[in-house]
């Protein structure tokens, strides 16, 4: 317990440097993103560090874990020894690096997309037991069995969940808060120390970095979005993995349907228009929500449909397709109030 109270007061110590050097970090690396009259709103360059902090915030987790806690914490994601920690910080790296070129560059999608799935390929090729080998539905109590499309279906799941989330970031605070009450669920289902103790570490991280960035002077950048995923990808396929007859497929798509759903929409409105469906633009809900509402309310608004799912998951015995037939109905109320408001 005294080694788990030393490294949350250690994190804490690290958040506040890394974060009081936020600009000092930006400068040297010159990482910001710059405004522009199409997509970019903001006043002033802002440092994309967040991927870069949560990044040593990990690193920290890791060093620690070997040396002090004889991998108790990353036990979690059945790491063994120092060669699967020494493997995953590479992955994590190369993520890392891959964001940081495109805030700098603003890689095409197909580039960007493709360089992920080689980095996911070579670590589910030896991370097996990341696969997801099967989808099990609560409706009807069916099972589908992936058999050889396993490996190419995880791929896939990592690939459009880090999209997805790299589409849904658009304003201040809203990934922050979309994260943390996926962890906070994640923390009551999981229901396992070394797995809160995890969750507790990125949520120390996420309320510094929710900080900064409602002050704007942090973005969380495409290097925050990757990492961010890959994370939140792991954490739930080992919760799906351990929690074998109460973790379904809907509730997986409950917790990412309005990034999803949002992505989905935009993806087909421009194919409709003739414009790629890859490119930014303005049209995202969080935008339109901003526009009309501003930033606290737009966010309050944007995370009451998973916040109200997870409790009727956690507090009721309702079906989840229709839970998930809620999310769908109050995501076209959103739209339609919009529209006519």
């Amino acid at each position: 317990m005294m080694i788990n109270f030393t490294l949350i007061f250690v994190s804490l110590l690290l958040n506040f440097f890394l974060f009081s050097l936020n600009d000092v970090i930006a400068k040297k690396i010159y990482l910001y993103d710059v405004p522009n009259k199409e997509r970019k709103l903001h006043k002033f360059p802002t440092p994309l560090n967040g991927g870069i902090f949560y990044f040593l915030n990990l690193f920290l987790i890791f060093i620690f874990d070997i040396f002090y806690y004889d991998l108790k914490i990353l036990s979690i994601f059945g790491f063994i020894n120092e060669s699967d920690v020494i493997l995953v910080l590479l992955i994590l790296l190369s993520l890392l690096i891959l964001g940081i070129i495109d805030d700098k560059l603003s890689l095409k999608p197909t580039s960007k997309s493709l360089a992920s799935t080689l980095i996911f390929f070579s670590f589910l090729s030896i991370r097996m037991d990341f696969q997801i080998i099967g989808l099990r539905f609560e409706m009807f109590g069916f099972w589908l069995d992936l058999f050889e499309l396993s490996l190419i279906f995880t791929i896939l799941c990592f690939v459009v969940l880090q999209i997805i989330f790299n589409m849904y970031d658009g304003i201040n605070l809203q990934s922050a808060i979309y994260y943390s009450i996926i962890l906070l669920y994640l923390i009551i289902r999981n229901q396992n120390n070394a797995f809160s103790i995890f969750c507790i570490l990125t949520l120390i991280n996420l309320i510094f970095f929710a900080f900064y960035n409602y002050k704007q002077k942090i973005f969380l950048g495409d290097n925050g979005v990757y990492i961010f995923s890959f994370i939140l990808a792991l954490l739930i396929i080992k919760t799906y993995q351990i929690e074998k007859m109460n973790f379904y497929v809907e509730e997986i798509l409950i917790i990412f349907f309005i990034p999803f759903i949002d992505a989905l929409r935009l993806f087909f409105k421009r194919l409709i228009r003739n414009t790629n469906p890859f490119y930014g633009d303005r049209k995202h809900l969080h935008h339109i929500l901003s526009n009309k509402f501003g930033l606290i309310k737009t966010n309050l608004l944007l995370i009451f449909p998973l916040f109200f799912s997870l409790i009727l998951i956690s507090q009721t015995t309702i079906n989840l397709t229709i839970i998930l037939g809620l999310n769908f109905i109050m995501y076209v109320y959103l739209l339609k109030y919009i529209k006519n408001g």
